[in-house]
């Protein structure tokens, strides 16, 4: 089936809500920042500078660096880390230590599990662990610190939290470390949210690290459940969709009774009415003067478009987990086939010719759902919040996660609203035809968008009209430019799944025999195609041909002799089916012998059918 697969914890650590360096009083000004690598790397020998203001505003300028990927791995040469780990995070001045910590943070973000592997082997969380019990003194005495002390204080909270969030986020190894390190950071995190004198920005961080590190994180989400905390209305947008993410984990890992998956789909759906993304991305968008960019001012305002941001990306990922949960569910299909890759039986008379098996790449009937999943749930995904994620297609920032919510959504209709709205299904089409077939999308989107066009083809028997010859061959044409590298498998298959689909029901025969023909060519090329495309194509043949009443039967299937290009490539599709390693690949092993008894029931059936 096309649906998106969940997404991993690592997948979570995207896009920080505040991306960048963050400004502490000791961020320099746009004329002390170095432009280019060769200015760069002078700013690791101010770390050493026996002026603690140097220090600071070294730090602070490489923080900001580190974004440009040229400098950044320059910085790294020259052992940036182990140099702020050694002497800025010790240094007896506060700025620097919080500078140091902004630079780590930063680095994390940018170059992911490599540097979160190697800061965890350094101990950094030993580190952090130290400064923790000294924010919360000073969170404590927040009433009695100036206002340079509480700059001081909050962005500390923030680069820490944030560092945390993806050190957790990279690897399950370290996020268990951070548990064992670290028992009681989900209730400092939630103190800091009820807590009415911090800050908004250390807020958001605050729930993007409980959202991240409670991912099937039955430890942490113990903690939050006898925490009693309760969100405030009052807390931002984008800490209470970080917090509805809260809740998700919470409703997946223990299934708890007390958490209605329809409210969280509620909240999800208010948070992303309520970000006006277009604004948002007015306010994101550089500034140029006299055709120079200019330097960003991380004031509130950029922070507070940066958070929507970030919590609009976390609402399309909730989407689209929301929706692999409601469809996805193991239906035990491996035992449908006993050992079938040895000797079949040609001659079987006591099978029923056509009793195909199915594999899961088809739709779980309604009565698969998981238990406690309703309808209404469903229901406000394709009402209130399928023509939000839509619209955000028309921002390129937002299109990959768009379209594997997108994805997921439509498969999920399918799956529980069948023939969900053939207006609906017609609009969503064209608007998706036309981003794959015009737009500059990576891969992954086009698998995505690929795998919508896909759901909506299913999604009612009168989809024919959509599609015509040109755009059929434009489609083939798509699947053999996409090339052999495996990660244009998915892609790929699923265009075969697509085209297979179209091909059934349309009134054009022009159009079912162009895939049909193609379909077969992808079997008999099976000494030279991946099994995936082969299993593909075989079932969309079986579909197609399934019923000698369809009128192109006559004309396509006996009249292109598919029987007996068949019944010749059947030693091959069960050697292909013997070359699958069940150790290694149980899963496409076990889609490649069920292809096989397939094949063997349909060309009996078709002998039959004839006679």
């Amino acid at each position: 089936m096309g649906k998106a697969k969940k997404l991993s914890r690592n997948s979570l650590v995207r896009v920080s809500a505040l991306r960048g360096s963050q400004p502490t009083q000791a961020v320099a000004d746009a004329s002390t920042i170095p432009p280019t690598q060769e200015h760069a790397i002078p700013l690791i020998k101010k770390l050493s500078s026996v002026n603690p203001k140097d220090r600071a505003l070294a730090a602070s300028a490489i923080a900001n660096l580190i974004e440009n990927p040229v400098v950044r791995r320059a910085l790294l040469k020259e052992r940036l880390v182990q140099t702020i780990i050694e002497q800025s995070l010790t240094d007896s001045s506060e700025e620097v230590v919080v500078e140091g910590f902004g630079v780590l943070r930063n680095l994390a973000l940018e170059e992911g599990y490599d540097v979160c592997v190697f800061l965890w082997r350094r101990d950094i969380l030993a580190v952090a662990s130290s400064y923790l019990g000294k924010i919360r003194t000073g969170i404590a005495s927040l009433e009695h610190s100036s206002a340079a002390q509480k700059t001081l204080l909050f962005n500390l909270i923030d680069n820490i939290l944030s560092l945390l969030t993806s050190l957790g986020g990279s690897s399950d190894d370290i996020c268990e470390s951070i548990v064992s390190r670290f028992p009681d950071l989900p209730i400092f995190v939630l103190d800091i949210l009820a807590n009415s004198s911090i800050p908004d920005f250390v807020k958001v961080i605050a729930a993007e690290n409980l959202y991240v590190l409670t991912e099937s994180n039955a430890t942490y989400i113990d903690k939050v459940q006898g925490s009693g905390f309760t969100l405030d209305a009052k807390l931002s947008v984008p800490v209470q969709m970080y917090m509805s993410g809260v809740e998700y984990n919470v409703f997946e890992t223990s299934r708890t009774a007390s958490i209605d998956l329809l409210d969280i789909v509620r909240s999800v759906n208010e948070c992303l009415r309520a970000i006006d993304v277009r604004e948002v991305f007015k306010v994101l968008q550089p500034t140029m003067v006299d055709g120079i960019v200019k330097s960003t001012a991380y004031d509130e305002k950029y922070r507070a478009a940066q958070s929507s941001l970030a919590s609009v990306q976390v609402g399309l990922e909730l989407l689209t987990e929301v929706s692999e949960a409601l469809v996805t569910k193991q239906h035990g299909r491996q035992d449908l086939v006993t050992e079938p890759d040895e000797d079949i039986d040609d001659n079987d008379d006591d099978r029923d010719q056509m009793d195909i098996i199915e594999d899961d790449r088809e739709i779980p009937t309604e009565g698969e759902t998981i238990g406690g999943v309703d309808d209404p749930v469903v229901g406000l995904l394709l009402e209130a919040l399928l023509p939000v994620v839509i619209a955000l297609l028309e921002f390129e920032e937002l299109r990959s996660r768009s379209l594997q919510a997108l994805n997921n959504m439509t498969w999920t209709f399918n799956s529980q609203l069948p023939h969900w709205g053939i207006s609906k299904a017609h609009s969503l089409w064209r608007r998706i035809f036309t981003l794959l077939s015009s737009a500059d999308l990576d891969l992954d989107s086009r698998t995505s968008s690929v795998g919508v066009l896909w759901a909506c083809a299913k999604s009612t028997p009168l989809f024919a009209p959509e599609i015509n010859i040109s755009d059929v061959r434009w489609l083939i044409t798509a699947i053999k430019q996409a090339g052999e590298a495996p990660e244009a498998l998915e892609y790929k298959v699923r265009m075969v799944g697509l085209l297979g689909t179209l091909a059934i029901p349309h009134v054009d025969m022009d159009v079912t025999k162009e895939v049909s023909i193609f379909l077969l060519t992808q079997v008999l090329a099976v000494q030279n195609n991946h099994p995936q495309m082969v299993i593909e194509a075989l079932d969309s043949i079986y579909d197609i041909f399934g019923d000698k009443t369809y009128p192109f039967d006559h004309e396509i299937f006996i009249k292109g002799e598919f029987l007996n290009h068949l019944t010749n490539v059947q030693p091959q599709i069960k050697q292909m089916a013997k070359n699958i390693d069940r150790r290694k690949n149980l899963q496409l092993r076990t889609k490649a012998d069920e292809v096989v008894v397939n094949l063997q029931r349909f060309i009996a059936y078709k002998i039959n059918e004839r006679k």
